[in-house]
């Protein structure tokens, strides 16, 4: 089995090092790696993450074909990259169909950059073609650390869900990041997939415990918000929870396996 980082941030070698000051001077976000693909495998390589997925955003629509060309010409087979999407973003089917000529398996959405909530309208073309593609869509879900609005919530993501069982989703930072108790009460249990991002550490030991196992530990993935955490101590962290060492090894990598037709 691999141990697999299904939440990883990169930017283009031209653009890292401003994006990532750029990100710690806006919040409390502070960088291990420098924000390159290269910093990313170095630290994969300390941290024994056998592979790692990237999830770029696009803050603009015009940014999404680019970002889209790029990461797919990542040629690193310990790197899985997933595209971007945006919500006003002319014509995502025709986006999403050229995403999976690209090899690309999934693309990451961004409720707070992005400025929208999961259950809008205007997202039903983008969901459309995922399901008809088989996409996975990673979404950035609750709080965040730069930006004080909360649209990604734990009900606007129920909506979506139900207008469209046959999306294949990951809800980042464990279903709502600082959104847990009404991420427990109303999506654990359903058929989506959690991550791990940032989340350990932030919600207590325990109540990340009672979380996994209200969910299913079959439906969460580990992932480490890198550069915005160190892997090797996200793994540490993990792996010292009283958890099975079933469900610590579909975490850390059975579930994105099987995700990613590994």
């Amino acid at each position: 089995m691999h141990i697999i980082d299904f939440h990883t941030h990169v930017f283009r070698d031209d653009i890292a090092s401003a994006a990532v000051s750029t990100l710690e001077e806006r919040g409390t976000l502070r960088a291990v790696y420098d924000g390159t693909i290269r910093g990313l495998v170095r630290q994969m390589a300390r941290s024994g993450v056998d592979i790692s997925v990237i999830q770029p955003v696009a803050t603009k629509p015009g940014q999404v074909r680019s970002i889209n060309d790029w990461v797919a010409a990542t040629d690193d087979p310990r790197v899985v990259p997933f595209g971007a999407m945006h919500p006003d973003f002319e014509d995502p089917l025709a986006e999403v169909a050229r995403m999976a000529k690209l090899g690309l398996r999934g693309f990451k959405m961004h409720p707070e950059h992005q400025d929208f909530a999961p259950d809008e309208e205007r997202l039903t073309p983008i969901y459309v073609a995922a399901e008809a593609y088989g996409m996975v869509v990673l979404f950035h879900a609750g709080a965040d650390e730069i930006h004080s609005t909360v649209h990604g919530t734990p009900r606007a993501f129920v909506t979506m869900l139900d207008e469209f069982p046959g999306l294949t989703a990951v809800l980042a930072h464990m279903g709502g990041y600082r959104q847990w108790s009404e991420t427990a009460e109303v999506l654990a249990g359903r058929d989506v997939y959690f991550d791990t991002a940032f989340t350990l550490g932030h919600l207590p030991d325990d109540e990340f415990v009672s979380l996994v196992r209200k969910h299913g530990a079959e439906r969460v993935l580990f992932g480490s918000d890198g550069p915005w955490t160190d892997q090797a101590l996200e793994l540490e962290h993990l792996r010292s929870l009283p958890l099975t060492a079933l469900e610590i090894d579909a975490i850390c990598g059975g579930n994105a396996e099987r995700l990613l037709g590994l």
